[in-house]
């Protein structure tokens, strides 16, 4: 009996920490993407996919993985916050290790339906826009969002030759208290961004 409270407990406080690492991994991305328009990619999202850690690695063969969360309608009344994870393989000239974090704007219901049918690969012909997408733009308003997916990301280490080309989002098994601790300060963090 005691063992199988220690499971649950450790289940919880998994997805706690899950949580907490995807509410600051998202304020983060933001503090470094400050030119990038947020607020109003938050505001035009159907979901948002936030990844507190994408680990790549590479000497010829290469791999990347990381598990967070897919937040629908992130700035509607009816959240809905699944589990998600990450994982692609790749083989060429490459060599390297980097910890990324990683937040997706996914302005396609479709891509949704796809993530939570099966899963999705993200492939190197996707309509997908990565970095700085304000460059140019003198007012936000004047911004139309074109693609199906933006990237910001925040990078330690150093990891060349490769890209999220051929990448898997899928759903993941993991469940968490919705009015806990980690689940508060999600909201408030993308409270802060959708007003």
């Amino acid at each position: 009996m005691f063992s199988f409270f220690i499971i649950i407990s450790t289940s919880c406080f998994a997805s706690e920490e899950i949580l907490l690492d995807c509410a600051n991994s998202f304020i983060m991305t933001y503090r470094a993407n400050k030119s990038a328009p947020f607020k109003n990619l938050l505001q035009n999202s159907k979901a948002i996919l936030i990844f507190p850690s994408v680990k790549k690695i590479g000497f010829l063969f290469g791999g990347m993985s990381g598990k967070g969360i897919m937040v629908l309608d992130p700035v509607g009344n009816n959240k809905e916050i699944l589990t998600v994870g990450i994982g692609g393989g790749s083989l060429g000239l490459q060599v390297g290790y980097s910890d990324s974090t990683l937040v997706l704007f996914i302005l396609n219901s479709a891509i949704i339906s796809d993530i939570k049918d099966s899963k999705i690969v993200i492939s190197t012909d996707a309509n997908f826009a990565f970095g700085d997408i304000n460059g140019g733009y003198k007012d936000i308003k004047d911004f139309q969002f074109s693609k199906d997916i933006y990237a910001y990301a925040t990078d330690s280490g150093f990891f060349a030759g490769a890209s999220f080309g051929g990448a898997v989002i899928s759903l993941t098994n993991e469940h968490f208290r919705k009015n806990g601790y980690g689940y508060l300060q999600l909201q408030n963090a993308l409270n802060g961004f959708g007003e």
